[in-house]
């Protein structure tokens, strides 16, 4: 998919969503959704959640009941891999992925009867690919990533005001985003899989609007 194909497709997802948000606005509650990524990429030649990227967007969530509820998010999603060198080498090597994408997690969360502050989540993501490279310190190239990445989340919340709550969520690619890298020391990824996988930490707040 062209980067012209995946600009629209997201646009067409966004104005879906708009407009599915604006009639059903009485239905659902809406969040501002705000944190950083900590990423690493299973398969590469270097491990550590080392590469800190953005992660923001918008939530909209019903209530199913006083303990659970189901949400639909949109996300902008910063992610990769980065290298941390020795601070004393006198040659440090450069090793860095760069990713970005545009995310749409369907999410499930269940409150605690223990604890009433805490919430439980857990779901799936699609995410839309818009850039990614490669950088090894001679040159910095195109990553040949697939255009969409299934991902698996597990995480939680914990309210620190009626509308503001602190999230971490952990997340992990249930397909590649793209082929092993030729002559790289780890080219695994979780379950013994080919390939490179995105694995991160989201760490945020979420603030309730109204």
């Amino acid at each position: 998919m062209k980067n012209t194909q995946k600009v629209r497709f997201v646009l067409v997802i966004l104005t879906l969503v708009s407009f599915t948000e604006f009639s059903a606005a009485q239905f659902f509650k809406a969040s501002l959704l705000g944190g950083v990524n900590f990423a690493q990429v299973d398969g590469d030649h270097i491990g550590g959640y080392n590469k800190v990227g953005l992660n923001a967007g918008i939530g909209i969530y019903h209530d199913l009941n006083p303990e659970s509820s189901v949400g639909f998010e949109i996300a902008f999603a910063q992610k990769g891999s980065k290298l941390v060198n020795d601070p004393d080498a006198v040659s440090p090597s450069i090793y860095i992925i760069k990713s970005s994408y545009v995310e749409f997690p369907l999410i499930y969360q269940r409150r605690l009867a223990s604890v009433d502050a805490l919430q439980l989540h857990t779901g799936l993501s699609i995410g839309v690919n818009i850039s990614g490279t490669i950088d090894d310190g001679p040159r910095v190239s195109q990553a040949n990533f697939q255009t969409l990445e299934m991902g698996f989340l597990l995480g939680g919340s914990y309210d620190l005001s009626d509308n503001l709550s602190f999230r971490v969520r952990h997340g992990y690619s249930l397909n590649k985003i793209s082929t092993p890298i030729p002559n790289a020391a780890q080219t695994k990824g979780l379950f013994n899989r080919p390939g490179l996988f995105n694995r991160w930490f989201n760490v945020g707040f979420a603030y309730t609007l109204g």
